[in-house]
C-alpha cells in the first residue's frame, strides 16, 4: 500500500477542492438554510465533473477508476464537505456513491442500465431505507415486509429518519434501497434488499424538521401494498441482510471521510484566527493551552484520514481481488473511523469555536452549521458509536464479545 497519494489522485482532489471553493463555499449558507436544497446548478456541475458517477463504470454512465472507487469517493467527499460544513451536499453525494456501488456489485443488468445512469447524471437520487419506528440499529428486527406476488414483490410497512425524501418525490426523482422480510420465520436470514422508487404507487411520506444538515430532506416512507418487480432485487431473495451490511461498510467509510474533511475545515479555521488575533499584547497561537490544542487536533485528524485511506483501500482491494481479505477485515477498520470521526469533528468545531469566541457563536463563520450537521452522525445516523465498538469488540475479541450471541 502506496501511503502517497498518485498523480490522478491528487490531480482528482485538486479539481473537486477547486470546484467546491468556486462553486459551493460561497452558498454553503444558502444551502443550509432555504428550503429548495441544494440547488440544480451544483448537482449538475458535481456530475460533469464526474463525482457523481466515481463509484459508476463508464458502461452505466460513470467515470468509476476500475479498481480505486472507493479510494477516489473518500477523497471526493472530504472535499466536499470542507466547502459545505452543514453536511448536505456531502451526505447528499456519500450516499449515491456509497449505495450505488452495491448496484453494481449486486444488481440485475436491468436494474443496472435502469438506475446508474440517471444517477451518475445527478437527474435521480439514490438513498437507503432501512430504519423503522422501533429502532435503526438491530437491522434484524425490522417489520417491514413482502410478499410475490404474480411476479413482483408487494411490499407493506414504514422507514423513518430517511434522507431523500423530498429528493426522490419531489425535487428530483430516485429511490431506496430498501430493506424488509421476505420470509418471517428465517430471521435475519430472511431478509430482502431492493430498489424501491420514491414515486412507486403506495408510497406516502412526511418530512421532518432536523437540527442541521438544512439542504437536504429527512422524513419517513409508508408502503401499502407498493409492488416492484423482480429485477429491482439485489443479489438473491432472503439474502438481503448481508448485502445491506456490505452496503454500511462503504457508508460509513463515506460518513466518516464527511467527518474528516469538516474536522479538517474547522481546524484550518481555527488556526488562522489565532495566528491574526491579539490578546495581552501576543497572538493567541502563542499560548500554550491553545497551540498545544490545536497540535493535537490535527495529530488526531490526520491519523483519521490515514486509517479512511486504509479502509478505502481494503475495501477496493476486496472487490478487486476477492480472497485478498474478509468483510470481517473492513467492518473492523470501518467501525475505527466511524466511532472516531463524529466525535473528533464535534471536538475540533468546538474548539475552533471557542477560539474565536463570541465571534465563533455567530453565522458569520461557519462553525456553528457545521456543528449541527456533524452531530446527526453522532447521535447514530449509520451506526452510533456504541454499534461500532460492538463490531470492533467482535473482530478483536471474538464472537465471544457479542451479546446477542450469548
Amino acid at each position: 500500500m502506496e501511503f502517497r497519494l498518485s498523480a490522478e489522485q491528487e490531480l482528482f482532489k485538486r479539481t473537486v477542492r477547486e470546484f467546491c471553493e468556486k462553486n459551493i463555499a460561497p452558498i454553503a449558507r444558502e444551502i443550509d438554510e432555504k428550503e429548495q436544497g441544494i440547488p440544480d446548478a451544483i448537482i449538475e456541475g458535481l456530475a460533469e465533473l464526474g463525482v457523481l458517477g466515481i463509484t459508476i463504470p463508464a458502461a452505466y454512465g460513470g467515470t468509476a477508476p476500475e479498481g480505486e472507487e472507493i479510494t477516489y469517493a473518500n477523497l471526493a467527499v472530504q472535499e466536499i464537505a470542507r466547502a459545505e460544513l452543514s453536511m448536505s451536499l456531502p451526505v447528499y453525494v456519500l450516499l449515491q456513491l456509497g449505495w450505488a456501488t452495491l448496484v453494481v456489485k449486486h444488481g440485475t443488468e436491468e436494474l443496472k442500465k435502469e438506475l446508474l445512469p440517471k444517477v451518475a447524471s445527478g437527474k435521480w437520487f439514490l438513498g437507503i431505507a432501512t430504519t423503522e419506528p422501533a429502532g435503526g440499529s438491530d437491522i434484524a428486527n425490522i417489520k417491514t415486509s413482502a410478499e410475490q406476488k404474480n411476479g413482483k414483490l408487494v411490499i407493506n410497512g414504514e422507514k423513518v429518519f430517511i434522507s431523500g425524501v423530498r429528493e426522490t418525490r419531489e425535487q428530483r426523482d430516485g429511490g431506496h434501497l430498501t430493506l424488509f422480510r421476505t420470509d418471517p420465520k428465517a430471521g435475519h436470514r430472511g431478509m430482502t434488499f431492493a430498489y424501491v422508487p420514491g414515486r412507486a404507487k403506495g408510497i406516502t411520506s412526511t418530512l421532518f424538521d432536523d437540527l442541521g444538515r438544512g439542504g437536504l430532506s429527512t422524513g419517513g416512507l409508508r408502503y401499502k401494498d407498493v409492488e416492484i418487480p423482480m429485477h429491482y432485487v439485489l443479489g438473491e431473495v432472503n439474502r438481503g441482510f448481508y448485502l445491506n451490511m456490505e452496503g454500511f461498510d462503504v457508508a460509513r467509510t463515506l460518513v466518516s471521510a464527511a467527518c474528516a474533511g469538516a474536522a479538517e475545515k474547522a481546524l484550518e479555521i481555527g488556526r488562522e484566527h489565532v495566528k491574526q488575533r491579539v490578546l495581552f499584547g501576543k497572538p493567541l497561537a502563542k499560548f500554550e493551552g491553545i497551540s498545544f490544542e490545536i497540535a493535537q487536533d490535527w495529530s488526531r485528524v490526520f491519523q483519521l484520514k490515514l486509517l479512511l485511506q486504509y479502509a478505502a483501500w481494503l475495501i477496493d482491494t476486496f472487490y478487486r481481488e476477492p480472497g485478498s481479505c474478509t468483510h470481517r477485515d473492513i467492518s473492523q477498520a470501518v467501525s475505527m473511523c466511524k466511532l472516531e470521526a463524529p466525535m473528533l469533528a464535534v471536538e475540533v468545531i468546538k474548539h475552533a469555536m471557542m477560539y474565536m469566541g463570541a465571534q465563533g457563536y455567530t453565522k458569520d463563520v461557519p462553525l456553528g452549521m457545521a456543528l449541527r450537521g456533524v452531530m446527526s452522525y453522532v447521535v447514530g445516523a449509520e451506526g452510533g458509536a456504541n454499534i461500532q465498538k460492538l463490531i470492533i469488540a467482535r473482530e478483536y475479541i471474538g464472537d465471544v464479545a457479542v451479546p446477542y450471541r450469548d
